[in-house]
């Protein structure tokens, strides 16, 4: 009997510690890239609003930087944590309905990851207000996530020996095909043999009547 973990797993974890694990690691990737972005525009802002009051001393200069460092480590603070935010949201988005489509269909595979992918993606052009042509990148963002993210577990659970649905299914189309060439192969040869031995016949009973 098939449990929870054996059919609904990704990447070897059920759909609760999945989900918790992506939006951990999608929390981080965005505090480190908000960081380095908001640490980047601050140390930017403070050059700007301080470009015509550079100090004298060195006591001044000192002052001048420990203040920079300090307003670029706040601002990459403040904007890691929004982006954190941001990324984490989205990827708990995209496992919940990952997840909610692995249960309803009671199966793993890329197809429902490629939904996910593009409703998430849908759900943030619609919270952002993207432009039309940018909710087309959203889209397709989604899309490719889904179906790279999707067909590696599927890859996985082919080799694992656990094909998903829609590779059995394919598989069941062409042995059918097979059989249907095989058996029309065999009716054909029986066709030619049978009508061999019909022609042998009637040479034999021409014989005797020739003679």
């Amino acid at each position: 009997m098939s449990t929870e973990k054996d059919h609904l797993s990704r990447a070897g974890l059920p759909p609760a510690s999945r989900i918790l694990t992506m939006t951990t690691v999608g929390s981080l990737w965005g505090f480190v890239i908000g960081s380095y972005i908001g640490g980047r525009q601050s140390g930017v802002q403070y050059l700007a609003e301080n470009a015509h009051k550079l100090p004298r001393t060195v006591q001044g200069w000192y002052f001048y930087h420990k203040t920079k460092n300090y307003k670029v480590m706040m601002g990459g603070i403040r904007k890691g944590f929004r982006f954190a935010g941001k990324t984490g949201g989205l990827c708990l988005a995209y496992g919940l309905i990952e997840a909610a489509i692995d249960r309803a269909r009671e199966e793993a595979d890329v197809i429902n990851s490629a939904v996910a992918g593009v409703t998430t993606g849908a759900m943030f052009a619609a919270m952002t207000k993207l432009s039309r042509q940018s909710v087309r990148y959203s889209l397709a963002f989604g899309a490719t996530c889904g179906l790279v993210t999707g067909g590696l577990n599927d890859l996985q659970n082919y080799i694992n020996g656990q094909p998903p649905s829609y590779v059995q299914w394919a598989r069941r189309r062409f042995d059918a095909s097979s059989d249907k060439t095989a058996e029309a192969e065999a009716e054909a040869e029986a066709m030619l043999t049978g009508s061999s031995i019909q022609k042998g016949q009637e040479v034999v009973v021409a014989a005797p009547a020739q003679g």
